[in-house]
């Protein structure tokens, strides 16, 4: 048999179509964790500013992107911004943490925290998908999960507080 007979077999394909599920913990690192642990027990929004470059870092991260610091001070910002981006989604794509499809449409925003400088945002979903209603610059405000169980999903969305 030559290769172009070869290449021209018809294969069959067993597919097995299941959502993997392994039980596994992964170690966040000291600065991630601090700012996990805040939002789990105290309901607060903690970012780190870059000592050489200013930058504040949301989430906290450990070396600024920029100038490669080690970033260390803690401040806390929010739980109150304003919208600086938004998309609807309106595809019902995939959760990568549950691999379940998320419930379309859906809207995400960066969220500018009170006390951030710069243009530093937190990506969130928003409580809110009529495009008539959105639009940057509108005040929103983090609302918590009741049952915080240490991750970015205890906030559990930003809700619009004024639409003037």
């Amino acid at each position: 048999m030559t290769m172009t007979e070869e290449t021209n077999v018809k294969q069959n394909l067993i597919v097995l179509r299941q959502i993997l599920e392994i039980p596994q913990h992964f170690s966040t690192g000291p600065i991630m964790g601090r700012f996990l642990k805040e939002l789990r027990d105290n309901k607060r929004i903690m970012a780190n500013r870059c000592p050489k470059c200013g930058r504040f870092h949301l989430p906290p991260r450990e070396v600024c992107a920029i100038c490669r610091a080690r970033s260390g001070e803690f401040i806390e910002v929010g739980p109150e911004g304003v919208i600086q981006s938004y998309d609807l989604v309106y595809y019902a794509s995939p959760d990568p943490l549950t691999g379940q499809a998320r419930q379309a449409p859906y809207t995400t925003v960066n969220v500018l925290l009170d006390g951030v400088q710069g243009k530093d945002t937190l990506w969130h979903l928003l409580n809110e998908t009529d495009p008539a209603k959105i639009r940057r610059g509108l005040r929103v405000r983090a609302v918590f999960n009741e049952e915080r169980t240490g991750s970015i999903f205890d906030i559990k969305y930003f809700d619009i507080i004024d639409n003037k």
